[in-house]
């Protein structure tokens, strides 16, 4: 256990719906290795947070799904370049609504009405979605089914809610679920996960202790349980 750290806060972090499950556990591990620092989060899809922080969002930390908002954040001043690293790689899931593993191919069989997937212009786990039906040459042929969420989560609600029979999403949001399976990661481009500190923020020595947190074993242990690929 660390020791009580001076200039404590509670960290507003900005951080993509991916890791939405890993909340709590990421919260009270963070928690109890700085005993007077706390985390809450606000999920939403990296594109949108991205654009909230260069308007001046009062976040004190991005934990992006996608890289490339983090770097361009970072270009413009709006989050510390020394800050800036990758903290997890994420794998992308499929789930169907009869519960078993299928062929990718049987997404075009007439039972399957509706494909979930997040908005791929500002999710980039809805972009490997793309990339991976790309891959398999049933971009086009689905693309009539397809159902967009802004981002994973709301993906899986349609899906939840009985409003598409398949949904492709952050395997994270999936851990557990019966059927649920890896999409293959040469499927698509590497889901790099990137965070920074906002450069705005009045708290930035707790944003490093919060970096040194998911760098951490605990922090991996916490990112693995939850389906992503702590980075090395």
């Amino acid at each position: 256990m660390v020791a009580r750290p001076a200039q404590a806060a509670n960290l507003t972090i900005a951080a993509a719906a991916d890791i939405s499950a890993a909340e709590h556990d990421l919260s009270d591990s963070f928690h109890r290795m700085y005993q007077e620092d706390s985390a809450r989060f606000s999920f939403g899809a990296s594109g949108a947070l991205a654009q909230q922080i260069a308007n001046g969002a009062p976040y004190d930390l991005f934990l992006s799904a996608n890289e490339a908002f983090v770097d361009q954040l970072a270009a413009a001043q709006k989050i510390l370049p020394d800050s800036v690293r990758v903290y997890a790689y994420g794998q992308e899931g499929i789930l169907w609504r009869d519960g078993k593993t299928h062929a990718i191919s049987d997404l075009k069989e007439q039972w399957v009405r509706f494909v979930a997937l997040a908005n791929p212009k500002l999710a980039p786990y809805g972009l490997a979605a793309q990339q991976a039906l790309e891959r398999q040459n049933l971009w086009d042929i689905l693309r009539p089914k397809i159902v967009y969420g802004e981002n994973v989560r709301q993906a899986l609600q349609l899906f939840d809610s009985g409003n598409a029979d398949v949904v492709l999403t952050s395997y994270s949001l999936l851990v557990g679920r019966p059927g649920a399976a890896i999409i293959p990661p040469d499927w698509h481009k590497p889901i790099r996960q990137k965070a920074g500190i906002v450069a705005a923020s009045q708290n930035v020595e707790v944003a490093r202790r919060f970096m040194t947190f998911l760098a951490s074993p605990t922090g991996a242990r916490v990112l693995a349980a939850h389906g992503l690929k702590p980075a090395e």
